[in-house]
């Protein structure tokens, strides 16, 4: 270390010690002082406060306008901003894809709602562009780096066979399959913008004179067909009930006598019964017992009947063995 170094740093030591000595020696001295000048020490900062703020404006007006400026030559020489650009992206790759992330997360909201809105605007557009993006991505031989955890893959394995199930439960009760499509989001989109634009619409009176022409009556069987539909339904939801409040108190009571038909069928060299469903197949017609047409709660009448019956068959196993 030089002599000046070394001179410095003992003058500073120095004046250290000299001024914690004084603050020892005048402990009051700071608080008195703003004590003595308190209104002196507010109109100072607020002095300050307001050049400082005063500053701030007027570099944002300087900024705002050099960004009018620049945006004002873009406009009016559109192959030299395109050239600038490109010598600046070769020369700051690095810089220039970092701006880019930058502002994709600062935009991201406003950045998918526009790109929802070309979606929405023509689906078919986007579908075909990411069928692009897709062959390309493939023919460049470059892969997702993302891939499903175990546990990611275990619930869609689960999804599946749940689904399979219920496939072959609606087919053993004689219901047909799901009639549902797989919709992409741009369409979806599309569609509810169209539904609402036409339900929005306000129609003229020769409009509405004409959808009133076209108006029928309903035919008398099918109002028959809803109204049985309907009553059929009713009766599901109250004999269902019934039974939701029956089959816990006698469960095991049902589960004895069913297993004791299984026995003596199989004694028989017969197949035996259901214990999951069986049970409370008997519970659901001791719950509709005295409904004028029983054939409407019947295993195979509806769905819900259905899931009612095998809504413990996967959880639990027979209580009594055969």
């Amino acid at each position: 270390m030089s002599d000046n170094a070394l001179n410095d740093d003992e003058r500073a030591a120095r004046q250290e010690a000299q001024r914690q000595a004084w603050n020892d020696a005048h402990p009051t001295y700071y608080a008195d002082y703003r004590e003595r000048n308190r209104e002196h020490i507010r109109n100072t900062n607020r002095e300050r406060q307001r050049r400082h703020a005063q500053r701030e404006r007027v570099e944002k007006e300087r900024r705002q306008k050099a960004i009018e400026r620049a945006k004002a030559w873009a406009r009016e020489h559109p192959e030299e901003r395109q050239q600038a650009r490109e010598r600046y992206k070769q020369k700051h790759a690095e810089a220039y894809k970092q701006a880019q992330r930058d502002y994709y997360y600062r935009n991201r909201d406003a950045i998918a709602e526009r790109r929802r809105a070309r979606e929405a605007a023509d689906p078919q557009k986007a579908n075909e562009a990411r069928r692009r993006a897709v062959a390309r991505a493939r023919a460049a031989g470059r892969v997702s780096e993302w891939s499903p955890s175990p546990s990611q893959l275990e619930s869609y394995r689960q999804r599946e066979n749940e689904a399979r199930r219920l496939s072959r439960r609606r087919a053993r009760a004689g219901l047909p399959d799901r009639r549902l499509h797989r919709v992409l989001a741009a369409e979806r989109r599309h569609n509810a913008a169209a539904a609402d634009a036409f339900f929005a619409r306000k129609r003229s009176r020769e409009e509405i004179a004409r959808i009133r022409e076209q108006d029928a009556a309903t035919p008398p069987e099918l109002v028959h067909a809803m109204q049985r539909q309907s009553e059929d339904r009713r009766a599901v939801r109250e004999v269902l009930a019934l039974a939701d409040a029956y089959f816990p108190d006698h469960e095991l009571e049902l589960r004895a006598r069913v297993a004791e038909i299984s026995r003596t069928r199989f004694r028989a060299g017969l197949l035996p019964l259901d214990v999951y469903t069986e049970p409370r197949r008997r519970a659901l017609e001791v719950a509709s017992t005295g409904y004028l047409r029983p054939g409407a709660v019947s295993p195979t009448s509806s769905l819900a009947v259905f899931q009612w019956l095998t809504s413990d068959r996967a959880e639990r196993a027979p209580d009594i063995p055969l």
